[in-house]
């Protein structure tokens, strides 16, 4: 796993998969488990991914256009 290229849309589709199955409350208590820490390595590198492409598009501020900041919520 350590060659794995990380693809942000595919980490977002499987933690959906995971909240799903934890949502169900069918699953024994070591699958919880290691479905939670799965969760919570691939939101890491969700965030990680995130603020890598905020700092990005920071940058292309250079062709003198104002940079405005996104704010959660303001998707529109």
């Amino acid at each position: 796993m350590a060659d794995e290229v990380f693809v942000y849309e595919d980490a977002v589709k499987e933690l959906e998969s995971i909240v799903a199955r934890l949502g169900e409350g069918n699953v024994s208590l070591d699958e919880s488990l290691k479905l939670y820490t799965r969760g919570v390595e691939l939101a890491s590198k969700c965030d990680a991914k995130l603020s890598e492409v905020d700092k990005k598009i920071s940058m292309l501020d250079t062709s003198g256009l104002n940079e405005i900041p996104f704010e959660n919520g303001d998707e529109g």
